[in-house]
């Protein structure tokens, strides 16, 4: 599909104007591309309606319970209803809930030795829980996590009172902030994550067809990226022009990601995705 964002400035303007009010208004249609691509991306990811394209093809979102049954790995086989948007059962998030989002995806062979990271992204909200887990402990009553929650390079300082064995996450990753690591999982937070769901996903690297949600452009080089193109009033009394963007999204690998709504009881509920 094709956006546009519009600005227009009258020659007067234009003539009293700062060179910092006219980068503040290219800097809020910048702003908006990115929140319109995330959004994008993120709704695609958390929505479990099927939808239809411009050839009349359906386009599935993650495995949602439908008749369709993954593949079998390794000798595991699955059956029917097998669905990747999952409700917790409890109001707060415990180890358990993110080690059950982590064995929907690796169970499909979506793991470190076929070259995975597993990124769990979460709302700052979320990442605030999951930092206060150890291993041994209860993170919720009755449920005991398996691993340490361990701050990232990029942390602040912090006292380690055992030995630390192995690295540590990075400080970033493909220009994500990570605040941390549970296991094998590195922990992105992020408000533009619904407050009360979390995602965990697989990534060989940015570009990578076994991603699980691909980004589709024009086939013209011209027309792929955010552009600007001149409006129809070039000059007096009216000069405007037009950022646009023209992309599409859709989800490659059905079992490469798993999303959990935390909540107590009820079906999975669509969150509403700022775009």
């Amino acid at each position: 599909r094709d956006y546009d964002k519009a600005t227009r400035f009258t020659w007067k303007f234009l003539r009293d104007s700062t060179a910092e009010q006219i980068r503040a208004v290219a800097n809020y249609a910048l702003a908006a591309d990115q929140t319109l691509v995330q959004g994008t991306i993120l709704e695609r990811l958390f929505s479990p309606t099927a939808e239809l394209n411009e050839w009349n093809h359906t386009c599935y979102g993650l495995y949602n319970g439908d008749s369709i049954v993954p593949p079998a790995y390794l000798g595991k086989t699955f059956t029917a209803p097998h669905t990747h948007y999952l409700v917790s059962g409890n109001a707060v998030i415990d180890s358990g809930d993110l080690e059950t989002s982590v064995r929907n995806v690796t169970e499909h062979g979506y793991n470190a030795d076929s070259g995975a990271q597993l990124l769990a992204f979460v709302n700052p909200e979320q990442g605030e829980v999951i930092s206060t887990w150890r291993a041994g402990k209860e993170s919720a009553e009755g449920i005991v996590a398996k691993h340490d929650y361990i701050p990232s390079a990029g942390a602040p300082a912090y006292l380690m009172p055992e030995n630390l064995v192995g690295q540590v996450a990075p400080e970033k990753f493909n220009g994500l902030k990570v605040s941390g690591s549970y296991g094998p999982v590195w922990i992105i937070e992020s408000d533009f994550i619904p407050a009360g769901y979390i995602s965990v996903a697989s990534t060989y690297g940015p570009n990578n067809p076994n991603n699980v949600v691909g980004v589709r452009q024009h086939v013209n080089a011209a027309y792929q990226g955010l552009r600007q193109i001149p409006g129809k009033v070039p000059a007096y009394p009216l000069q405007d022009s037009f950022f646009a963007r023209g992309f599409g999204v859709g989800v490659r690998h059905r079992g490469a990601a798993a999303v959990m709504q935390i909540k107590a009881s009820g079906s999975y509920d669509t969150p509403a995705i700022a775009k």
